[in-house]
């Protein structure tokens, strides 16, 4: 990836006639923007967790970059949950990457890790893996109109598997985290 004003596509594997589904604008040396543009409402599937592989390989091996801001060029929708029609095995077909764990979950525990301060700018509605980067990130700046940040995987009974039960607890403390029913 050069380091230009422009955008920088991030490539696709097994896909390259499609548009790129995040798109690197390095502003300048010490900071980036990261876009996700899956239109129409932002589903993550292989093709995306790829290319936010790319990123974070790009992010850590840039010893300039200070600040990553994570953006959506769709309206109303920042990231959204996986893509239920995409086929399992083109997802767990992907390799473990340097944490060991699987690429999504990876690329969170490296998200955290990452020397640089890392924003989510939340217009629209965040939620399965949206939440889950919303939590990775260092700071979260949602709208006030149209913010909606949920973890759908908890209302079904399931175990969200990118970490939010984790990260929310630290962030707002065990108390407020914990959901009380009367």
């Amino acid at each position: 990836m050069a380091t230009t004003n422009a955008p920088t596509k991030v490539t696709q594997m097994n896909a390259p006639t499609k548009p790129a589904q995040i798109r690197v604008a390095r502003q300048s040396p010490a900071y980036w923007r990261v876009t996700i543009d899956n239109p129409p409402i932002n589903v993550m599937g292989p093709v995306m967790v790829q290319q936010f592989q790319e990123v974070i390989d790009a992010l850590e091996a840039d010893e300039q970059v200070r600040v990553v801001v994570f953006d959506s060029a769709v309206d109303d929708y920042f990231l959204n949950h996986s893509d239920f029609t995409a086929k399992l095995e083109d997802l767990t077909s992907l390799p473990s990457d340097p944490t060991g764990l699987p690429p999504w979950p990876d690329f969170l525990v490296r998200l955290t890790r990452l020397p640089v301060a890392s924003i989510a700018l939340i217009r629209g509605r965040a939620t399965g893996n949206g939440s889950e980067i919303t939590l990775a990130c260092d700071m979260s700046f949602a709208s006030r109109e149209k913010a909606i940040i949920s973890q759908w995987e908890v209302g079904v009974g399931m175990v969200a598997g990118g970490g939010p039960m984790a990260r929310l607890p630290e962030l707002i403390g065990r108390n407020r985290a914990v959901v009380r029913q009367n």
